[in-house]
């Protein structure tokens, strides 16, 4: 298959809201693929690269659409794109990673070039995610959504999922835990307040919500492996988790906890210096001082053979407690009462974390499920910002103007600097009307940003700062999302750089 008939599914797919027919337009998608294509074609379509991350944004790879197009080029297979990813995973160079890039391009019509750049920037927003593709191939398959439910639970990508069904055998198909095979992690929803919890289901679990990297640790007698959130194994990169897990008097487990940098005096440290550690190839040792790394582990899945994802959380947090020393468990108490609930969020923010999380005592560990189980509270902030531009939106915000650039203003109360930018927490109805508004007060406009007079101010709610060189304001709001539109204020009227840096710890 060649990439503009993908693309041309892709279009089909955001053309519909309806459920029954993108599984549809998915099935026939899926029967025109040749063997050698269906890992990469079902991963594409899915908004999935088998390479993963390229570290290239969409504003770098935006510039590659004005690529001139070598008119006798005959189109490229799926196969032939799934190849060019592997090539530019290896180049270490940034401008030659951006040559190769754009040599590429020239091959592409401007359809499937505006494909790619989502699909590389995991903006592809045509409907397609996870939960539809999955009930596709259950009825491509022929087999229970439920069982497809707990195949995924240990596959990194759908198109090694649907390979895999392909080739299985005739019979029952194994989909029961396995060492050494990492699944994805349980999510959780956010909540404000855990007044509506305790109102809901009396007593609750909470526990310490740190800003860390989830792992999850699987042990065998001597035999460790940790895996990251997207099942990569990264083992390599933090042997004092290791060392920790030895410690554990059991001879086969499979933990799921978080990772964190700490101070010398144990205290956590910002999420953006344990970064530098995942990455790193080479040099372990010498990070080992200078970025100390503990685990903290909050639930488990198998013991001594026995899986427990089906048994409530209350029962796994037991064994829990009879296998993990206490230096490596989660912080945690169990309450029916608000106010000690609120104090021990308190309690957790002092201390450097995030917020806590919240866990209904009788839930099943559902892997890469993000249900109504357990809630993350975060400590939230707002402040009243101006749009300084907007950017267009592609897939079903095609046609408005979406992305927000996010000002507040200086000491002086006379220049604006940026924070950041949102395009969560837009209503249809906010879109249609800043669509409108930002356009009439357009400055100028490049191919794909609006820039606008500082007219508009809107509500903006967010959890964390942290320092940036992005913008000139030396920091960016982490998790922005609009709350509302002021209309109320004007943008002399907005937060200035001197209430931003009081409002929170500035990490």
């Amino acid at each position: 298959m060649f990439l503009n008939e993908l693309v041309k599914f892709s279009q089909l797919l955001a053309q519909t809201s309806r459920r029954n027919e993108k599984i549809s337009i998915l099935i026939n998608f899926f029967q025109r693929l040749e063997e050698q294509e269906r890992v990469p074609g079902i991963n594409f379509i899915s908004g999935v690269i088998r390479q993963g991350k390229l570290n290239l944004g969409y504003r770098r790879l935006i510039k590659f659409l004005d690529a001139p197009y070598e008119k006798n080029n005959k189109g490229l297979t799926l196969t032939q794109t799934d190849a060019f990813f592997d090539e530019l995973k290896n180049i270490q160079d940034i401008e030659k990673r951006l040559r190769f890039v754009y040599d590429f391009f020239k091959k592409l019509s401007q359809e499937e070039r505006n494909f790619l750049i989502a699909l590389i920037a995991g903006e592809l927003r045509q409907g397609a995610r996870e939960p539809i593709v999955l009930q596709a191939i259950s009825k491509f398959f022929n087999i229970p959504y439920e069982e497809i439910e707990k195949l995924w639970m240990q596959e990194k990508e759908p198109g090694i999922l649907f390979q895999r069904l392909l080739k299985q055998k005739a019979g029952k198909i194994e989909a029961e835990i396995q060492l050494f095979k990492p699944l994805r992690p349980m999510l959780a929803v956010i909540e404000e307040s855990p007044e509506v919890l305790l109102g809901k289901h009396g007593a609750i679990a909470l526990e310490y919500k740190l800003d860390g990297l989830r792992v999850q640790v699987h042990k065998k007698g001597d035999e460790i492996k940790i895996f990251s959130r997207h099942l990569r194994d990264i083992t390599h990169n933090f042997p004092e988790i290791v060392d920790a897990v030895r410690r554990i008097d059991a001879d086969t487990l499979i933990l799921d906890g978080e990772a964190i940098a700490v101070s010398r005096d144990g205290k956590p440290l910002p999420f953006q210096l344990l970064s530098r550690r995942i990455t790193r190839k080479e040099g372990i040792d010498s990070f080992l001082k200078k970025i100390p790394v503990k685990p903290y582990f909050f639930d488990l899945l198998l013991l001594e053979g026995e899986t427990l994802m089906d048994k409530e959380y209350r029962i796994r947090w037991n064994l829990l407690l009879e296998v993990l020393p206490e230096d490596i468990r989660i912080q945690r108490i169990v309450t029916n009462d608000t106010s000690e609930a609120e104090k021990f969020f308190e309690m957790a923010v002092q201390e450097g974390h995030e917020g806590t999380m919240a866990k209904l005592l009788d839930s099943p560990y559902k892997a890469g499920k993000r249900g109504r189980w357990w809630f993350k509270l975060k400590k939230f902030y707002t402040l009243d910002c101006v749009i300084l531009a907007a950017e267009w939106g592609h897939g079903r915000r095609r046609g408005f103007l979406s992305n927000l650039h996010l000002g507040i203003l200086d000491e002086t109360g006379k220049k604006f600097l940026m924070v950041g930018k949102t395009f969560k927490g837009l209503t249809d109805k906010m879109l249609h009307y800043l669509t409108k508004t930002l356009t009439d007060l357009k400055i100028y406009e490049d191919r794909y940003t609006v820039y606008v007079k500082p007219e508009v101010v809107v509500e903006v709610r967010f959890n964390e700062v942290q320092k940036s060189k992005k913008y000139n304001s030396g920091y960016a709001l982490r998790f922005a999302r609009v709350k509302k539109i002021r209309r109320d204020k004007s943008p002399f009227e907005i937060n200035n750089i001197i209430d931003l840096q009081q409002l929170t710890y500035i990490t």
